[in-house]
């Protein structure tokens, strides 16, 4: 059975308050520290029904594996960058985006930044 670490269960706690207000937070959290299971958490805290992960192709069975073993009560999606063209849009309540540096680009926005626009609109959005 998971248990959380208190720093992990304050941060979610702390995300879910922003996004209420805000609807966007950013995890800006040092290297393995357990973010994907902050997200999770704060996914079965706002009580949402679909949440969109979105990451690289490598981490998709570590967080299909941490979902598991969260077990919430939500629907997920976890896909990489490359595939985000393939989903359908409005399917999603909270978006989870990993790694999420890699999305950007000055002055022009990278083809990974506007199919995610498209997606995001008005979810809940993690970074």
């Amino acid at each position: 059975m998971f248990k959380p670490r208190k720093y992990q269960t304050e941060i979610s706690n702390k995300a879910t308050t922003i996004l209420q207000k805000h609807k966007i937070v950013v995890f800006g959290i040092e290297v393995r520290c357990g973010k994907t299971f902050m997200a999770l958490m704060t996914a079965q805290k706002l009580q949402v029904k679909n949440v969109l992960f979105v990451t690289k192709k490598k981490a998709i069975s570590s967080i299909q594996n941490d979902y598991n073993t969260l077990n919430p009560n939500y629907n997920i999606v976890i896909i990489n960058f490359e595939s985000l063209h393939k989903i359908p849009k409005n399917d999603y309540d909270l978006v989870v985006v990993d790694e999420s540096h890699s999305i950007s680009a000055y002055p022009k926005p990278t083809k990974r930044a506007k199919d995610l626009k498209a997606i995001v609109k008005d979810k809940y959005l993690i970074l």
